[in-house]
């Protein structure tokens, strides 16, 4: 276990000289709203590995300096939540980044499959998952701890060596190089501000605009006071108590009382906040909300004929080439290039750049813009394009 910033330098640097290294952390996430990060694996190509232990490191200027060296390649398996956790720790932002559970969607795997299946199936390691709800905060970690972590990571390049051969059998690596500069991109790695989303919040469905207005205005002190505090979500105030404080709004701040997810201990702390927070909904002095999706063009009656049309199209191609069709993008993004098919902005959609418009995202525009037609392939019994 490495304990001290020296031996975590010199880890960094044997990662550095290796030029490929496998990355996983262990965490515990349950009474905080940040994960605790407990252990950093660290995986090199001769098949050892190292643990960081993560609570008694003071100085990360080492790791950070591998996360963001260019020439190292780091290799995860679902990688963001990793890098989110590490970038927090670190303050470097990451390069170099390959995800073997997404690359695996290039080479015939489904873009979701665990690091046990895809080990096992390419590989034929088997891998024992028996340490998944570890305490990793605990010290001393137990044999079984130790050797679960050091498992997830010892075999790491030699995964990403095997896609990479199957991607270039299938003209697929430089696809996968596309892919993994997503990672790069420092926005995923801020917060989103809570001010211009709206939350996701159980059973606020069937709310008037003044109801919405104050369930956002409450969301987003829960947000800000969680983050402060680095409390779950539900500590500070429950769904079921923003949907109870929206939809049965309280006529005075004396009128507020104690309900179901709000204590009376947490309502003393907090009624003026609280109250503050359902008056600025009352009064709708909120931000204009973000709307990825559906940033273009207004929905016509034919929109979602056209939506299922392009997804089957979408579908068919990724199935006849062994591509995960979850790696085109999802419904909403799929929905915002119907409605800007014709809009001449439309050329800055997802699924017109990169890798993602040469596979077949620019033959779906044509599609969409009346050039073309479908048929169905007799032999893959699949939609193809005439």
């Amino acid at each position: 276990m490495i304990e001290d910033s020296a031996s975590l330098e010199k880890a960094c640097r044997a990662a550095m000289s290796a030029g490929a290294v496998g990355i996983d952390t262990e965490f515990v996430w349950n009474r905080t709203f940040y994960p605790s990060l407990g252990v950093v694996q660290v995986g090199y190509p001769d098949g050892e590995a190292v643990l960081i232990d993560a609570p008694k490191i003071e100085d990360w200027a080492p790791f950070g300096e591998l996360m963001q060296d260019a020439g190292v390649i780091k290799i995860l398996h679902d990688a963001q939540q990793d890098l989110t956790i590490l970038q927090r720790a670190c303050g470097a932002y990451p390069r170099n980044i390959f995800d073997t559970q997404r690359s695996a969607g290039f080479i015939g795997k489904a873009a979701t499959i665990s690091l046990r299946d895809v080990l096992k199936q390419l590989l034929k390691v088997r891998l024992d998952k028996t340490e998944t709800q570890s305490d990793w905060l605990a010290r001393p970690l137990t044999e079984a701890q130790v050797r679960y972590a050091e498992d997830d990571v010892r075999n790491s390049v030699r995964l990403m060596e095997c896609i990479l051969k199957r991607a270039d059998a299938l003209g697929r690596r430089e696809w996968i190089a596309d892919e993994m500069r997503s990672y790069e991109r420092e926005s995923l790695y801020r917060e989103s501000d809570p001010e211009s989303i709206m939350p996701r919040v159980r059973g606020s469905g069937a709310l008037t605009q003044q109801q919405r207005n104050i369930l956002r205005s409450l969301a987003s002190w829960r947000e800000l006071a969680a983050r402060k505090r680095n409390l779950p979500r539900s500590f500070i105030l429950s769904d079921d108590a923003l949907v109870v404080l929206a939809k049965k709004t309280p006529a005075t701040k004396e009128a507020l009382k104690p309900i179901r997810g709000l204590t009376e201990r947490t309502l003393e702390r907090n009624k003026d906040r609280i109250w503050k927070a359902i008056e600025r909904g009352i009064e709708g002095d909120l931000p204009e909300l973000q709307n990825v999706a559906n940033a273009g063009s207004s929905p016509d009656e034919g929109y979602e004929a056209r939506v299922d049309f392009a997804l089957a199209y979408l579908k068919g191609i990724c199935l006849n080439s062994k591509i995960d069709p979850a790696l085109m993008g999802n419904r909403a993004e799929v929905t915002a290039l119907v409605l800007d098919a014709a809009n001449p902005e439309v050329e800055a959609h997802r699924l017109l750049s990169g890798w993602r418009a040469e596979f077949c995202g620019r033959a779906l525009l044509d599609l969409l813009q009346g050039r073309g037609s479908l048929k169905i392939d007799c032999e893959t019994n699949l939609p193809a394009q005439l």
